[in-house]
């Protein structure tokens, strides 16, 4: 079987090397002998990546289970530790900070020296002996880590980094300062000179004609507007709507005698003083019915003309299909109709606005701007919290976010309108001279000139966001604690790199270094949102989700026994909504938004949660203030999927848009009109925008999953399991499988004392509880049936969710009783002092040893596990 009729065979290669490399297996074993299990690190940024560290170094810890005729394994490679049983990594946003962290310390050669005998073997001792180290120190350039033990460095690096967005303080805060000030005047730029182009040729227009810009809507309503509204009830049909539209009818015959005896009696009529009111609006009248006609006879005729193969030609041409062409063609009017009439009303006011500042010398405007972009930018991260107060949630949170983004817009265009009028009338009292008239032409010509360059400067789209910053910024704190260039050089090098503050080109990795080199390290899939909001081809079910799941995995698949890859093709691997896809990047522009991204950028986009697009919870009003504050942390990313049946990617962007590539882009961005395969390139986001557990894709049958291990690590602090519910929803949609809660593991003898069913979740825990994990099972519906609920599970899903509980260390306590909002605060703090980032850990490391135990103890609530689950 090929890959392309198994998209997985390929990572049940990489699981089967890993096996053979840890000794999991025998060489000459032909199948496993057992299944696979996976491990998902959910969404929560820095507060999910802390306790999911405590959860790891707990599972490095713990011994793995073995059955009762099935020695344990005595290689040093694993050391029997339960971490060493998960074949598959699945992360989002930030369990992937610190699954990314993990994997990379699988590679050989990364942390310590390349060991020529055995790199794969080394790599993972050194890994699990990492996650074991304990306790924790700190980063000292005093220290030789190559002398130590190999987990003292990582820790402490880990540690250091709690504040990874302004690690080193004062000094790292000027620098975010000027680079989002930077690239919010460059947005704006880029968005303004379209905007200046615009306002500009409408003053011109003003100044040479000496008429009121309020002429343009009123002609856009006559002339389109209200003919399209006419000309819906010129096609009567005979019989039923399925018939061809015809002209001949009784409607459109005697709109023809209406419209030329309004000409007739309305150009008399305006030949005579007392009745010239009447005649110019029988001759506006006229005007609507005579375009009526014309746009009537012209939508016939294009339909009985249409001979798209794609759509049936009798479907096509009815008089049905016409009345749905009108209508849309009528809102299109309406919409050109109001933009003329903001653009009159902006010009007109900017005017009046221009003499008031000109007389009193007031900055108001660009003060009022400025606050209110720092306005927004507080206020938009409330977005991401699910518990918002009983008053907020009465709101309608998406008017009032379009109504402050209209605002918002609007005071934008007005300073460029403003600029127009200083320049026209030279900062001078406001006339029409011919002078300004000249000014006016020259700053035309200069801001189209500009906008044709800067349009085909589409890398602008990236660049101008957070995601570079913020991608690096990750990268140095997580992925440097993998980097054993930090630590174990000598002395001098120790001094420059052992500093936060200083970066390391290789800390990051490209994909080719991540997944094609030879490592025991899990399959590691990353997961990404692709927004779509604009797609009539699955209009449905995208006005909900607005995204599908992207999943990044390795693409090589090494021989058996060998430690090389078997091919050396691409070393990534793209599945959209599970359907696997080849890329085509022989074709488009000279660009950096065309370059691989990196292990760190892939982990930004997957982190990706403030931003414009938002996946299911993407709205006009969102994208547009949140653009316009330029709070942009995901990516535009030309996929360039290959379709079944097709040699070679296909330009889907359509002339002239390609030469106003930026600008397009930008307004598809701000206007949330985000159209997947549609355009040449897609908007990614955050995981978690689709699904933030990271469980959904290990439920996918051809991975053969057995048993998941969730953090389920979402801010959830009345533990409404809202991530959960999502997750249950798209397995039953999407995948047919029903999750279940498992009701035996509530009555269990030892079992019932950590796990808790969903209801008592979300009771306050006593003082002396130990409840903190969840046990579901996975039930596949059959075709048409029922799932089988009295069935055995093909899969179950251990869920841990951080929580207090009875025998937590006291600084764990007594940081818990200073912040009641300790274990979900929000996620909006991305900056863990070194008693957040302890606490956090802690609380997962206790939560895992008290699932898990610990390498010598004997642990009952353990073994009654494994006994359980089988």
């Amino acid at each position: 079987m090929t890959s392309d009729e198994n998209p997985y065979q390929i990572e049940q290669q990489r699981i089967r090397f890993r096996r053979l490399s840890l000794h999991l297996e025998a060489p000459g074993q032909t199948r496993s002998s057992r299944g696979h299990w996976g491990l998902a690190l959910s969404g929560g940024g820095i507060r999910s990546a802390t306790f999911c560290l405590g959860v790891l170094q707990a599972m490095a810890r713990a011994p793995a289970p073995t059955a009762p005729a099935e020695p344990p394994p005595t290689d040093a490679a694993t050391d029997n530790s339960l971490l060493s049983r998960f074949d598959y990594l699945s992360t989002v946003s930030g369990g992937g900070y610190i699954g990314s962290f993990f994997s990379s310390l699988f590679l050989p050669g990364r942390l310590r020296d390349l060991d020529p005998q055995d790199p794969v073997g080394q790599a993972a001792r050194d890994a699990y002996q990492a996650l074991r180290f304990e306790p924790p120190g700190r980063i000292s350039t005093g220290v030789d880590y190559a002398q130590q033990p190999v987990g003292q460095g990582p820790g402490a690096w880990l540690r250091e980094n709690g504040r990874y967005l302004t690690p080193t303080g004062s000094g790292d805060m000027l620098y975010a300062l000027a680079m989002t000030w930077r690239n919010w005047l460059s947005l704006h730029v880029m968005i303004g000179l379209p905007i200046l182009l615009m306002l500009s040729l409408l003053t011109l227009f003003q100044v040479l004609s000496h008429a009121s810009l309020l002429l343009w809507p009123l002609m856009a309503t006559l002339l389109f507007a209200l003919p399209c509204a006419v000309a819906y009830w010129l096609v009567i049909p005979r019989g039923d709507l399925d018939q061809p539209p015809s002209l001949g009818n009784a409607a459109f015959r005697i709109m023809l005698g209406i419209v030329a005896g309004l000409w007739v009696g309305g150009a008399l009529a305006y030949g005579m003083a007392q009745w010239q009111a009447l005649g110019s609006l029988s001759l506006a009248a006229a005007l609507v019915g005579t375009n009526a006609l014309l746009i009537t006879r012209q939508l016939t005729r294009r339909l009985a003309d249409n001979r798209d193969p794609t759509k049936d030609s009798v479907c096509n041409n009815c008089v049905r299909n016409y009345r749905v062409q009108i209508t849309r063609a009528l809102g299109r009017a309406m919409v050109a109709t109001a933009a003329l009439g903001f653009l009159a009303l902006l010009v007109s006011s900017a005017e009046a606005l221009y003499r008031y500042l000109l007389d009193y010398q007031a900055l108001g405007t660009p003060l009022l701007l400025a606050l209110l972009v720092w306005l927004i930018r507080r206020l938009v991260l409330l977005k991401d919290e699910k518990p918002l107060p009983e008053w907020m949630r009465k709101l309608p949170l998406d008017v009032l976010a379009l109504v402050a983004g209209g605002l918002l817009l609007t005071l934008l265009c007005l300073c460029w309108a403003l600029l127009v009028q200083w320049i026209a009338h030279d900062g001078g009292a406001v006339s029409n001279s011919p002078a300004a008239a000249w000014r006016l032409l020259a700053v035309s010509l200069l801001a189209a000139l500009l906008v044709c360059i800067s349009g085909r400067f589409i890398g602008f789209l990236n660049t101008s966001s957070l995601q570079a910053f913020y991608s690096a910024r990750l990268s140095r704190a997580y992925l440097g604690a993998s980097n054993g260039r930090r630590f174990n050089g000598p002395p001098q090098q120790r001094r420059t790199y052992l500093s936060v503050a200083e970066p390391m080109s290789n800390d990051d990795l490209s994909l080719q270094q991540y997944y094609a080199t030879p490592s025991a390290g899990p399959v590691h899939l990353i997961n990404v949102t692709m927004n779509l909001t604009v797609d009539p081809a699955e209009q449905l079910v995208q006005r909900d989700r607005k995204g599908k799941p992207l999943c990044i995995a390795p693409n090589w698949a090494p021989a058996v026994g060998s430690a090389t890859p078997a091919n050396q093709g691409p070393a990534e691997r793209y599945s959209l909504d599970g359907k696997p896809y080849r890329r085509d990047l022989s074709q488009g522009p000279d660009s950096e938004i065309m370059g691989a991204l990196t292990l760190g950028q892939w982990i930004g986009v997957s982190g990706a949660a403030f931003s414009t697009g938002l996946g299911r919870a993407n709205s006009l009003g969102m994208s547009l203030i949140l653009g316009l504050a330029n709070v942009r942390l995901g990516i535009w990313w030309p996929s360039h999927f290959v379709d079944p049946g097709q040699s070679g990617w296909v330009p889907r962007d359509l002339k002239p848009w390609t030469y106003f590539s930026t600008q397009a882009y930008l307004f598809y961005e701000l206007s949330s009109r985000f159209h997947g395969h549609r355009r040449d390139y897609q908007y990614l986001s955050d995981g978690g925008h689709f699904e933030n557990t990271a469980t959904y894709e290990l439920l996918r049958e051809g991975r053969q999953v057995e048993l998941i291990v969730t953090c389920d690590c979402g801010c959830d602090p009345d533990y409404q399991f809202d991530d959960l519910a999502n997750l249950v929803r798209l397995a039953r949609i999407d995948q047919a499988l029903e999750i279940r809660e498992d009701p035996g593991v509530l009555e269990h003898p030892q079992l019932k004392a950590v796990f808790a069913s969903l209801e008592q979740f979300r009771q306050p825990a006593s003082a002396d509880s130990q409840k903190c994990a969840l046990l579901l099972n996975v039930y596949a519906h059959a075709p048409g049936t029922q799932a089988d609920l009295a069935a055995t599970p093909h899969c179950r899903i251990l869920v841990l969710k951080p929580r207090l509980i009875a025998g937590l260390t006291p600084d764990v306590v007594n940081y818990a009783r200073a912040n009641p909002g300790f274990p979900n605060q929000s996620t909006v703090d991305q900056f863990f002092d070194e008693a957040q980032f302890e606490s956090y850990r802690q609380l997962g490391l206790n939560i895992g040893q008290r699932l898990f135990g610990q390498a010598g103890q004997s642990n009952e609530i353990a073994e009654a596990l494994w006994r359980y689950l089988g």
